[in-house]
């Protein structure tokens, strides 16, 4: 595939107005929670987000507070040391800051002695876009719904079949709707076979992938997937 085929590979209709309601709420200096199940297509998304004049500061999950803090002062080229001592001045300092945003994947994996770090920094209008599995929200619900009142929710649900068989022509439908299928709607796995696929036709030099070759590959799907 090529590197455009792949930037459309989540252009559905639904991601579309998804991606402009983004942009409205980090224009305005509000946050956002992306969630979806494993294979949603969360990742591909926030590679869309790429406002005009915001520089994006993007955040490993995994790091502590102090690291997070620090983080962010370093991406924006601050000096950000990651110490308890300094956690208090660095986010000040973050907060003192503007014309960027945060964006932070995985946040299932965040450490829950973050979140009302980040409550300060989205109460002073730094726009944060966050992506993670249903837990997040449910996290959020139960211990900061304060917070939560602070984001839009969008849901990702993997892409219908109908619009793989309309972007994906060189496959033939029934092709397309058994990959889908055998591969549950996780959209990584669906992504892999597809390519798997293309690089078999291509060595046989079939024009289009049809089912027999989509079966080859399926069949090597380990049980239950």
């Amino acid at each position: 595939m090529t590197s455009d085929r792949k930037e459309n590979f989540i252009n559905d209709k639904r991601r579309i107005s998804y991606l402009r309601s983004v942009y409205t709420r980090i224009y305005r200096g509000r946050s956002v929670l992306i969630e979806g199940s494993y294979g949603a297509g969360k990742t591909r998304f926030l590679g869309l987000i790429k406002p005009k004049k915001l520089t994006p500061v993007r955040l490993e999950s995994l790091d502590n507070k102090h690291e997070i803090l620090a983080s962010i002062l370093q991406g924006l080229n601050y000096d950000g040391v990651a110490s308890h001592w300094r956690t208090s001045m660095n986010l000040k300092k973050i907060c003192s800051l503007s014309d960027f945003f945060i964006v932070i994947d995985e946040a299932n994996d965040l450490d829950r002695r973050v979140w009302p770090y980040f409550k300060r920094i989205i109460d002073v209008g730094i726009p944060m876009v966050f992506a993670g599995l249903p837990n997040v929200k449910t996290y959020l619900a139960s211990e900061h719904p304060d917070i939560l009142s602070r984001l839009k929710v969008l849901t990702l649900y993997p892409i219908v079949v109908e619009d793989f068989i309309q972007e994906y022509t060189n496959f033939s439908p029934e092709a397309i709707e058994q990959i889908y299928a055998a591969t549950r709607g996780d959209m990584r796995k669906f992504e892999e076979i597809c390519i798997e696929c293309l690089d078999k036709a291509k060595e046989k030099n079939y024009s289009h992938v049809d089912i027999n070759l989509a079966l080859t590959f399926l069949t090597e799907l380990p049980p239950g997937h």
